[in-house]
């Protein structure tokens, strides 16, 4: 998961030079437990961030990942996803419960046969812009609770300030 959020820094930052965050949690299996196999839930949802014009980029094709909510996954959410900054790289046991799945061309996406708890989703949103083509974007991203046999719609978009760049 740190090459896309490392990738989607360098497009929206002046230098690709981005030093590395060091991790402090630690990757607990009992709090991963829960998420293990298979479940009867599903969270569908859409990735969009608004410009400052009022347009709608979406998530169109990207990648959209699902993380179950623990403390090791928290920095991760916290420090990449919603900061913008990339972190040394995670324990194989945590990715084996993370999921991925692609967005379509209006940024929509589904998660099936997923056990109920909470999550993070995060998806990388950019766009090009203006005569000299910058590119712009960054992550969008939500958290969300889902129970057994339950549906939930999901609607990923910047919810903090701080975006590094212009967001034409």
């Amino acid at each position: 998961m740190r090459l896309p959020i490392l990738l989607i820094a360098c497009l929206v930052s002046t230098s690709c030079a981005i030093p590395l965050v060091e991790r402090h949690a630690q990757f607990v299996e009992s709090e991963y437990a829960p998420y293990a196999g298979e479940g009867t839930a599903t969270i569908c949802g859409q990735a969009v961030i608004q410009t400052r014009r009022g347009e709608f980029k979406y998530g169109a094709g990207n990648e959209t990942y699902l993380n179950p909510v623990t403390s090791y996954s928290t920095e991760w959410y916290t420090v990449s996803v919603i900061g913008g900054r990339s972190l040394t790289k995670a324990n194989r046991k945590a990715l084996a419960y993370n999921r991925v799945t692609r967005a379509d061309s209006e940024g929509r996406f589904c998660f099936k046969n997923i056990p109920s708890g909470d999550y993070y989703l995060a998806c990388p949103v950019v766009w090009v812009y203006g005569a000299n083509s910058a590119i712009k974007g960054g992550m969008a991203y939500a958290q969300v609770t889902v129970k057994d046999g339950e549906t939930v719609n999901a609607v990923l978009t910047r919810r903090t300030p701080g975006l590094r760049g212009d967001l034409r």
